[in-house]
């Protein structure tokens, strides 16, 4: 096989490989989207290697968020206590 046509068979190998699939739990009285925005300040070349999932957790939050003063709602919680 010459030089170009392993340069393209790279290529494509390259382009037909899928990223690792992670998934991103944020984390208390916080939301996906939120984490998000976190991840997503991290550089590229990073962010660019993987296929991030976020999601929120089942629970609207009932209390206040650590968070509340950087971004807005809606606020999500993994568990709720019973009182």
């Amino acid at each position: 096989m010459d030089v170009g046509r392993q340069e393209e068979q790279v290529v494509v190998e390259k382009k037909g490989k899928k990223k690792p699939r992670v998934l991103c739990l944020h984390g208390f009285r916080t939301s996906g989207a939120i984490m998000n925005k976190q991840i997503h300040k991290w550089p590229d070349s990073l962010v660019d290697k993987f296929d991030l999932v976020f999601l929120d957790a089942p629970f609207p939050a009932e209390g206040k968020s650590d968070v509340e003063h950087i971004f807005p709602p809606p606020y999500y919680e993994w568990f709720q206590f019973n009182e």
